[in-house]
């Protein structure tokens, strides 16, 4: 009986331990590893082979499957926030036989890991807080990007170009308000060199950007090959590694042509060639004028010795038989043909190299007005030549602003006028042609600017008198005076000798007199005149000086005077012989 009290009691002792006692402890079941990364692969061991389990994440069910063979499962960490994980292990499904903590690393991931600066690179960030705030990501331990803000899962994602910076190993590092930078592992980006070309194809000539990045920091001696030649050198790039300069295509035939670049540090087999294409191009020397101005133009990339090169402008032929250089260089010197206003194009072809195939260069003609002769005087006939405006449009011509000449251009852009220069004015005068289309030009005419000589005083001189008495009708004469510009005459009459102010005036009188009319007539005084000449061209001549013409031989007080005595006179006459009748004695024999 005691036996069997003994056995009962084992029996329930075993049973109590397989309940109470942890079956990790049972069963000895382990996981490896207990922190990492997300993603990562984790393995539990000691596991009874062939039963079922499921692995629960946080109490979440997260895998079901069979022990394999070995007593050992496996599953991959989910992506979740950074930290600690409760991880527990049914085996068989109901029977909690392992129950363990897996610690959530924070880290970043990059793409690519290597390029030049300007790449863009993608980060994303994993194992971060709950919904953490105020992530940042750095690039050498610089704030590239901010205010990146985690999900619930701590993860998050950003992108920024890679920043100008020298070849070699850069480090991107990330932390957040509760990551901090050292519990996440740098991620190394590699910088490697490019250089780059602008254009990639021209004349001979050509201006070529080079700019290259990804160099190293300071890196000097840096130069600038073209097919195997310098053409740049003693470049120094920045502390970023960045450089750039410029340089002109040389004398080089048609086709392709290495350019290369290579420093003290950065060898031309680190950089890929770049090729330039030489095309056959022409240039033109001033771009702009007028017609039969004088024009250099030239061709460059034409083959080599090239033979039987002609020129066109506008498609017609303006210079033939041009050879080329050993570098395919040519030039000629010529005159801008009749066209009209605005671009042109000038192109060439030779016994190799087609028209199609040349880079035209462009002329613009610009509208001119030349005039015959440049100065003279007024009714001068003149010969206005306009070259260079719009073929078939209307134009006029205006001189100092008034029309004088109309038309339509000609096929060739040009015309020409005559007419007779108008008076009025001296000195330099604008001539302008304008054509329907605004095409304008203008020149200018030197109108003769001497003054015609100063006319004489003839008659009343200085000092006359004339007129009995007052509103005498004074006739004014003096010398004519000749002029190529005509001449015209001014005079002035004032009781002041100074002249300040005028009892009358007349201009453009054409004859070297002037009679006052009845009008004008002055009343006896003193009076003060002066004439002057004037051309057609408004030049004018010094006043005469003054004369001072007296009118009226008798003043009024005079004719009183007179006319009293006269009165007197007359009543003498009648008195007296009354007064001497009354006088005379009686005779005796009265």
């Amino acid at each position: 009986m005691r036996k069997k009290v003994l056995a009962i009691v084992a029996l329930l002792t075993v049973a109590l331990s397989l309940i109470l006692i942890p079956a990790g402890a049972v069963h000895a079941a382990s996981m490896s590893p207990a922190m990492g990364v997300s993603g990562l692969e984790v393995t539990i061991t000691g596991l009874t082979a062939g039963n079922s389990y499921k692995i629960t994440w946080d109490g979440d069910a997260y895998k079901l499957g069979v022990v394999d063979t070995g007593g050992s499962v496996f599953f991959v960490v989910p992506e979740s926030y950074g930290g600690q994980h409760v991880v527990s292990v049914e085996s068989p499904t109901g029977t909690v036989i392992f129950s363990g903590n897996y610690i959530i690393v924070p880290y970043i991931a990059i793409d690519p890991n290597s390029g030049a600066s300007g790449t863009t690179i993608n980060v994303a960030g994993h194992g971060f807080g709950v919904s953490e705030k105020n992530i940042a990501a750095t690039y050498d331990g610089t704030v590239i990007i901010s205010g990146i803000a985690a999900d619930a899962t701590g993860y998050w994602s950003t992108s920024f170009p890679a920043p100008p910076s020298g070849k070699g190993t850069h480090t991107i590092d990330a932390s957040g308000d509760i990551t901090k930078g050292s519990d996440v592992a740098d991620k190394n980006f590699s910088v490697t060199a490019v250089v780059t070309m602008d254009p990639v194809a021209g004349g001979v000539g050509t201006l070529v950007t080079i700019t290259a990045t990804g160099f190293a920091s300071a890196e000097g001696g840096i130069k600038v090959l073209y097919s195997g030649k310098e053409v740049r050198s003693g470049i120094t790039a920045e502390v970023s590694g960045s450089w750039s300069t410029s340089f002109s295509v040389p004398p080089s035939t048609r086709g392709s042509h290495i350019v290369d670049a290579l420093g003290n540090t950065t060898a031309a087999t680190d950089i890929p060639d770049m090729i330039f294409t030489v095309a056959p191009a022409v240039s033109v020397n001033p771009v702009s004028g007028a017609v039969e101005d004088d024009i250099k133009i030239s061709g460059s990339g034409f083959a080599n010795n090239e033979t039987t090169i002609e020129v066109t402008f506008d498609g017609k032929s303006l210079e033939r038989n041009i050879l080329a250089d050993d570098n395919g260089n040519w030039s000629v010197n010529t005159t801008v043909p009749a066209s009209g206003s605005g671009p042109h194009n000038i192109t060439a072809s030779g016994r190799v190299t087609p028209a199609a195939d040349v880079t035209p260069a462009i002329f613009t003609t610009q509208a001119v007005l030349t005039i015959v002769p440049r100065n003279g005087n007024v009714n001068d006939e003149l010969r206005v030549t306009g070259s260079g405006f719009n073929a078939g449009k209307d134009f006029s011509v205006s001189f100092d602003n008034n029309p004088v000449a109309s038309g339509s251009v000609n096929e060739s852009g040009s015309f020409q006028v005559i007419f007779k220069a108008p008076g009025g004015k001296s000195g330099s005068l604008n001539i302008t042609a304008t054509d329907t289309k605004g095409t304008t030009a203008s020149t200018t005419f030197a109108m003769e600017t001497t003054p015609p000589e100063v006319p004489q005083i003839a008659s009343p001189r200085d000092g006359a008198t004339v007129g009995f008495m007052g509103d005498t009708k004074i006739a004014f004469k003096w010398s004519d005076v000749s002029d190529p510009s005509g001449v015209s005459y001014d005079i002035e009459v004032s009781d002041q000798s100074n002249f300040i102010k005028s009892l009358l005036s007349h201009d453009k009188l054409t004859d070297a007199k002037y009679t006052l009319t009845e009008a004008e007539a002055l009343p006896n005084g003193e009076y003060y005149w002066r004439v002057r000449a004037v051309d057609g061209a408004g030049n004018a001549s010094e006043w005469t000086p003054a004369a001072m013409v007296k009118v009226g031989f008798v003043t009024t007080g005079t004719l009183v005077f007179i006319g009293v005595g006269i009165v007197v006179l007359l009543i003498l006459i009648a008195v007296l012989p009354r007064i001497f009748k009354q006088r005379k004695p009686k005779s005796d024999w009265d």
